[in-house]
């Protein structure tokens, strides 16, 4: 199949990699011209783009089967210190979601679009006890209202031949991504977020798997999608800290999360977690 890749960082390289070495032919994007060459590597074909230019999205889009969304953005510079600028981070989603459906004349044979949302977009779910598919989101954000927004206009250009796939994934970790050393990050410090939420963690290549599941199985709709782990936040990396000889995090909970998160959907489905307890965190599961 061609498959295109709309951002490649993480995630999307991973993927890109693997399901080229399963026959497929890849191209795959990025907003920096100076990954082409590393991304040459992995991809049949490099488009450097933003997500929202139209005329970059039709070029890379015609003649595809599948097309997955595995972009992040917003991230910049102001004053010095990393900055998420609202405007660019919203660009990122929801213009290359609008980009791409006003683009989809161009590739007829289209079949399958997966996007990688955020167990984010929950927001508090309102409080429930028991969070699935079917619970309201409660965006406690404008940055966690993009992912729904996102997930809205995808959706609704589904149609009989052409599935969307929306999952919604918790914290991405696996190679070059310990808990330990993103934990280092925090040790010591306060920070806004709510340790009574749950963990809601997946090793990257879960995701990568769960992508090459849904294009086998042209899956429809919306997925939770993240491990077995139920601890709260505060629970377990108060444990990766205390293993890694960290100070302790402070959560503040100024921005409540969701409590009581179900994977059940996407394992009804037939999806099995190839680290469903965390105990290969930094392993290479695709090899």
């Amino acid at each position: 199949m061609n498959i295109a890749i709309v951002g490649a960082a993480y995630t999307g390289l991973a993927a890109a990699a693997y399901l080229r070495s399963k026959g497929h032919v890849i191209s795959v994007t990025t907003t920096r011209p100076e990954r082409a060459a590393e991304l040459a590597k992995v991809a049949d074909r490099v488009v450097v783009m933003k997500g929202s230019d139209r005329a970059k999205m039709r070029e890379l889009i015609e003649g595809q089967d599948v097309v997955l969304l595995t972009m992040a953005g917003g991230l910049t510079q102001k004053d010095g210190k990393p900055f998420m600028d609202p405007e660019l981070y919203r660009d990122s989603y929801v213009g290359t979601a609008e980009s791409l459906l006003e683009c989809l004349d161009v590739a007829p044979d289209l079949r399958q679009i997966v996007f990688c949302s955020s167990l984010n977009a929950y927001g508090d779910a309102g409080g429930a006890d028991h969070v699935d598919e079917e619970t309201p989101a409660n965006a406690a954000s404008p940055f966690a209202q993009v992912y729904i927004e996102t997930e809205k206009l995808l959706a609704g250009a589904e149609t009989d031949p052409l599935k969307v796939c929306n999952y919604r994934t918790g914290t991405i970790y696996g190679p070059t991504r310990a808990h330990a050393s993103e934990a280092a990050r925090i040790a010591g410090q306060q920070i806004p977020f709510d340790g009574d939420s749950d963990a809601m963690i997946v090793h990257r290549d879960d995701v990568v798997r769960g992508l090459e599941f849904a294009i086998e199985n042209h899956l429809s709709g919306l997925y939770n999608l993240f491990n077995d782990i139920t601890d709260s936040k505060a629970v377990y990396f108060g444990k990766v800290c205390e293993q890694a000889g960290l100070e302790p995090i402070t959560w503040l909970g100024l921005s409540k999360g969701p409590r009581g998160v179900s994977n059940a959907k996407i394992k009804a489905a037939g999806f099995t977690l190839a680290d469903p307890h965390c105990e290969r965190e930094t392993d290479d599961l695709l090899l």
